[in-house]
């Protein structure tokens, strides 16, 4: 009997040990497989993601410089709007001169009028007249003066 129960043993570790290679050969055959479809994923997905990063850093690039772009935009507008503002300062400026220069032009000309009106009242005859006579007069004290220097 000791025969038989080794020999039904045996027969017992050998079916488990049949079953234990037929596992591992399974588990071998699935593990093969699945790194030869990571393989395959790998060179199928691998340059197609490579593209669309390579494409996803060009528009990133492009954005990037149009950011620039619109900074200096922003940068020229807000430059125009500060020449805007002064020049419309130098409108408002320009105005008040041209309202000054009008009231000079017409206070000049009214001072004109008034001064050629004088100078047209003046009797020259008697200006030369009396200039004669102041230096008639004052003839003889320069001579009279210089007597004392």
């Amino acid at each position: 009997m000791e025969n038989s129960t080794e020999k039904e043993l045996l027969i017992a570790i050998a079916e488990g040990q049949r079953k234990s290679l037929r596992t591992a050969r399974i588990i071998s055959i699935a593990c093969i497989a699945i790194a030869a479809l990571m393989v395959l994923l790998a060179l199928l997905i691998l340059p197609k993601a490579m593209a669309a990063m390579d494409r996803l850093d060009g528009a990133l690039k492009r954005l990037d410089d149009a950011m620039v772009t619109l900074d200096g935009l922003s940068s020229s507008f807000s430059n125009m709007k500060d020449a805007v503002g002064k020049l419309d300062g130098f409108m408002q400026s320009a105005a008040t001169l041209s309202d000054a220069a009008s009231h000079l032009s017409e206070m000049d000309i009214d001072s004109l009028n008034s001064g050629i009106r004088q100078i047209s009242q003046i009797d020259f005859e008697t200006l030369n007249k009396a200039i004669q006579d102041l230096a008639g007069v004052i003839e003889p004290l320069a001579r009279f003066a210089g007597r004392f220097s």
